[in-house]
């Protein structure tokens, strides 16, 4: 648009200076010396227009000649970097599709094409993380060194050269040393790069620095830098690894520093648990579970509250009855209450309690009937409680079918029908009393006087002792065709 306009403009100063000059009786007169030079106005114009163009294109050219060098050397430079870029982009695209080989051989191709330090050191450290990923760690390691001494000079290449061999070395497992490279680079940016902080989580979970990884985690949820779920998750490992590596006199003061949401997940509140039960103080280890439960119907929590004292059986079946009228077809729960009343001794609620568990995952699974051979992990418990309480009851072939419907699932054997057994041995031609033992006595000197008379025909004696196994390799009724 703008550029039309500009030729709409200059075509009509032209048009106008046209008929300016065609009405102009003017001439113009060039006097040089003793000799004069007169023409029109008209053509002294187009005379001035014409020398102006011819030299403007020879100042123009003569530029051109001198700034030759220079013009070639931005050529050459600017060729140069058109290479670099192109093969940093195919480097970066082979290690994105997984091609690490192709993508570290490119991209060691970049470094030493390059003359930019900058770029060189990006391209070495993006090999190395190649070669990291193709298992090249000699490799890689040579190539985070050169790329350290390419960033010396550039304060922000040096973070990330610093950055990306921490990271790496926390994929190898060597935890130790990549944390003492992030605290550095985490001491000085502030606390304010999001990937360092979150590379620090991972390397304080894998040396078990869980008071710190509590610390950080909690920081980073508040700042929102971390998913509520994965932060959770974070906090339930690093709290719960905190009590059961504290000492034996240190583990209520963490315990007492876990606001109370964190007090209710579920690994955490097994270990305290735990720590109650080792005190014998069973109450508030049954507090603890119960806290927890009333907020997460976890199986674990389950399994931890069923193992309460005799004198706490019946307090906890009461609990636990409650809970039920809130979640009545919870097959865990079902399976915890059949648990609490066999501790009681009540063996009527027991069955009951167990054989709706079982009913509630037989429905959900789509079985038939809980007599199926496939039966899931969840309910051995069940079946193995059931065959406790048929073999208590007297009822032997219930307990027996219950405890092999759940050996089948724990070990993974075949349950046998009847009808497999193998037959019983036929004793009819054996001897009905003891051995004759004056015969027993000779037999030795029956064996040492018999006497083997070559050529004598001896086939009463392959006949009697000569094993008709078939040896193996051995084709009897090939050999006797040949």
């Amino acid at each position: 648009m703008r550029t039309g306009f500009k030729l709409l403009v200059l075509l009509a100063l032209a048009v106008g200076f046209a008929l300016i000059v065609k009405d102009s009786t003017g001439y113009l007169m060039l006097v040089t010396g003793d000799e004069r030079r007169t023409v029109s106005l008209t053509t002294g114009v187009f005379l001035l227009i014409i020398a102006f163009f011819i030299l403007y294109l020879l100042v123009r050219f003569i530029g051109v000649v001198f700034s030759s060098p220079e013009t070639y050397q931005k050529w050459r430079t600017r060729r140069h970097t058109t290479k670099d870029f192109d093969l940093l982009e195919k480097g970066w695209l082979e290690l994105i599709e997984g091609r690490s080989d192709s993508a570290e051989k490119d991209l060691t191709r970049l470094f030493n094409h390059s003359h930019n330090p900058s770029r060189q050191a990006i391209a070495s450290l993006a090999a190395a993380k190649a070669a990291h990923l193709s298992g090249h760690f000699e490799q890689r390691d040579k190539l985070l060194s050169m790329a350290e001494n390419k960033a010396k000079s550039i304060p922000r290449l040096t973070e990330a050269t610093a950055t990306v061999k921490a990271e790496l070395l926390l994929e190898q497992g060597e935890a130790v040393q990549a944390l003492s490279i992030l605290e550095v680079l985490d001491s000085r940016n502030g606390s304010n790069q999001e990937h360092i902080q979150k590379l620090l989580l991972r390397a304080y979970k894998q040396t078990g620095n869980n008071d710190r990884l509590l610390q950080l985690v909690r920081i980073m949820l508040k700042k929102g830098r971390i998913e509520r779920f994965e932060g959770e998750r974070l906090i339930e490992h690093a709290a719960a690894g905190s009590i059961n590596n504290a000492a034996p006199e240190e583990w209520q003061f963490v315990w007492k520093g876990l606001n109370s949401n964190e007090k209710l997940m579920p690994l955490v509140a097994l270990a305290a648990a735990a720590r109650f039960g080792a005190k014998d103080d069973a109450k508030n280890a049954g507090k603890v579970l119960e806290d927890a439960l009333s907020v997460s119907m976890d199986a674990r929590l389950l399994k931890a509250y069923i193992q309460a004292p005799a004198d706490a059986v019946h307090e906890r079946l009461a609990k636990a009855q409650g809970w039920l009228k809130k979640d009545n077809n919870n097959p865990e729960l079902l399976t915890a209450l059949g648990y609490l009343c066999l501790k009681g001794q009540l063996w009527g609620q027991a069955e009951r309690y167990l054989t709706r568990s079982l009913g509630v995952r037989n429905e959900a699974a789509g079985q038939a009937s809980e007599n199926t051979d496939m039966v899931s992990r969840d309910a051995v418990l069940t079946h193995a409680l059931l065959g406790t309480l048929y073999d208590r009851l007297g009822r032997a072939q219930d307990a027996i079918r219950h405890w092999r419907i759940a050996s089948t699932a724990t070990s993974v054997l075949p349950v046998l029908s009847d009808d497999n057994i193998l037959p019983a041995a036929d004793t009819t031609e054996d001897p009905d009393g003891p051995p004759d033992r004056k015969k027993l006595d000779n037999l030795d000197e029956h064996i040492l006087s018999t006497k083997i008379v070559p050529g004598a025909s001896q086939d009463y004696q392959e006949d009697e002792y000569f094993d008709t196994a078939p040896i193996p390799g051995y084709d009897a009724d090939k050999l006797a065709r040949k």
